[in-house]
């Protein structure tokens, strides 16, 4: 039976959700007044040019919205083929027509053509942020797959491998671009590389070839032209010293290059992008690198630049988390009154912008120093920072990512955790997804104190902040800045705590002085991004997250105690 129509309170209520639907439709660049300010201050002299390829991108990644819905339905998802009509082995992924539409959106952007010289990062970290909006979309992990194969080519390669892949891999065209995956987890190891125990035999005869043999049980873009490959050459010692890494092309003659793709993993997220388990059968492969720096160039380029990506992806889930939930609190009405202007609302709309505010900064942070290092202006010293700032700002975001979009989904209420109404439900899926990918957050905070322990990292790490705290004494003098001086010597003084710890003492509170260095991360970040404003003349509302940033994570006040906190929160979550 349809439904009674021109009942006042339904066709009203039926409204409100239109004009929410119609704010959503903006320009997301123009709507989200901080990022502009903060690439066009990590972007520089730069920002001109960049800023109509940031527009594009944002539109685009708006315009394909409906193809994103669309593929993530449960009889749209990817498709295992093994076999064509004659019975020939093919191991095809086959996708939903609007897969390839996106497909076509995220490639034209440029993120990866941006990387062909050095000194880009920021450039494609911001087009990466706009395009993630849509959360994994099918295609986040694909582009990240690929940046990393392009890096290893760039700093690993031989002049003749770079001159071979690395075209078709920054190619803008969706339709002639190579793509690529990194096949590394094996079921026996998990996140214990060490263990994995696919083989690598030599071809006798030719120097860098060699036949792989094996299964992977984790395979991310199971479709991807190109595969990264970690296998353990003939003869090489257990361990992480005795691997090496291999680029496998999915194709020799057109026919599957020695490999048999079981299945494909049904996943809680990400599911339009097809994860499967992949068992080598003499594949040929060439080795990338020497065969002895295998698991360093693994670590140190491949999985650092999908680290990097997975904090950008929990940046852009927790923005279209944020743009959500605030434009419905501006237009949804319960008990005739809007409900953004219901404190409680106003306060989850509040922790979602600052939790991205804080992300973006030292996500952004981490991108700036990555062009300093790729570009020669900075030193050894800041590449060790670097290393350590990436694994927890990885960790930190995305829990950030989670947090934000459950905070998103209860102001949304019932219509939060229905599919077709919003993308939350499926964000939601795919920040849990960002929480384990590229390392789960213990995997994670034990490499940190790994490198602590064994290469002297904090020293670099402590040292960068220090530098940035100096420059915000100078800048921004103060409660902000002696806030950051006191919380630096209360961090330093945690991990020199650490240095003389058992090793099970350590494995116990390990991940509470992490969480100490997140919490310093983002507030000298916030804090020197602030300073830079002043300096610029640009108000983005930044100093109200600060403060709230303060009173909610740093130094928690309790509600009943600070009259002025309601009122702080309001203002933060009615900014952009």
């Amino acid at each position: 039976m349809d439904e009674p129509r021109g009942i006042p309170g339904q066709e009203r209520g039926r409204d409100d959700l239109t004009a929410w639907r119609a704010v959503l439709a903006r320009d997301p660049l123009e709507a989200d007044l901080f990022f502009r300010a903060l690439a066009r201050r990590r972007l520089g002299e730069a920002w001109a040019a960049a800023e109509p390829r940031l527009r594009a991108a944002a539109n685009a990644a708006r315009d394909v919205d409906a193809d994103v819905f669309e593929t993530n339905r449960d009889e749209h998802l990817p498709v295992l083929r093994p076999r064509d009509a004659l019975g020939h082995d093919r191991e095809d992924v086959v996708f939903h027509p609007a897969h390839h539409r996106i497909g076509r959106a995220f490639w034209a952007a440029g993120p990866l053509a941006a990387l062909a010289e050095p000194g880009n990062e920021v450039l494609s970290g911001a087009l990466i942020y706009l395009l993630d909006r849509n959360g994994e979309a099918g295609h986040a992990c694909p582009v990240a797959c690929t940046a990393g194969a392009i890096k290893l080519l760039q700093r690993a390669g031989t002049p003749e491998q770079r001159a071979r892949w690395l075209p078709a891999l920054l190619d803008t065209d969706y339709d002639r671009r190579l793509h690529a995956a990194q096949f590394v987890t094996e079921v026996q190891g998990g996140s214990d590389v060490g263990l994995n125990a696919c083989v690598a035999e030599p071809v006798p005869g030719e120097p860098g070839r060699y036949r792989i043999t094996g299964e992977k049980w984790f395979c991310s873009v199971a479709d991807a032209g190109l595969f990264v490959v970690s296998a353990r050459p003939a003869g090489a010692p257990d361990g992480t010293k005795g691997l090496g890494l291999f680029l496998v092309p999915r194709l020799l003659d057109d026919r599957p290059n020695g490999f048999h793709l079981r299945r494909l993993k049904l996943k809680i997220g990400t599911r339009s992008m097809p994860t499967g388990e992949i068992e080598f059968e003499g594949a040929s492969a060439e080795s990338i690198g020497p065969l002895e720096h295998g698991f360093r160039n693994l670590v140190a380029v491949v999985l650092d630049t999908s680290r990097v990506h997975n904090a950008l992806a929990a940046c852009g889930i927790l923005r279209r988390a944020f743009e959500e939930a605030q434009a419905y609190g501006l237009h949804r009405e319960a008990f005739e009154r809007r409900i953004g202007g219901y404190p409680a609302v106003a306060e989850l709309v509040a922790r979602i912008k600052v939790a991205l505010q804080a992300a973006l900064v030292t996500t952004f942070r981490i991108l700036d120093w990555s062009d300093r290092i790729d570009t020669g202006r900075a030193g050894k010293e800041l590449v060790g920072a670097r290393r350590i700032a990436v694994m927890i700002n990885k960790y930190w975001t995305a829990l950030a990512a989670t947090r934000g979009v459950r905070d998103a989904i209860e102001v949304l209420g019932g219509n939060g955790t229905i599919e077709d109404f919003s993308p939350l439900p499926r964000l939601y899926r795919d920040a849990i997804v960002v929480e384990s990918w590229e390392g789960t957050h213990n995997t994670l905070i034990a490499q940190v104190l790994r490198d602590f322990a064994t290469r002297g990292l904090h020293e670099p790490w402590l040292a960068a902040l220090e530098a940035e705290i100096a420059a915000l004494e100078r800048e921004l003098p103060g409660e902000h800045a002696a806030r950051a001086r006191a919380l630096l010597d209360e961090v330093r003084g945690r991990i020199v705590r650490l240095g003389g710890a058992m090793p099970a003492r350590v494995e116990a509170v390990g991940r509470h002085v992490i969480d100490r260095m997140c919490l310093l991360a983002d507030w000298v970040a916030l804090c020197d991004h602030l300073a830079w404003e002043r300096r610029a003349k640009q108000d983005s509302g930044l100093a109200d997250v600060v403060e709230t940033y303060r009173r909610l994570r740093l130094d928690p006040v309790d509600p009943q105690d600070d009259e002025t906190l309601a009122p702080l929160l309001a203002r933060v979550a009615a900014g952009t």
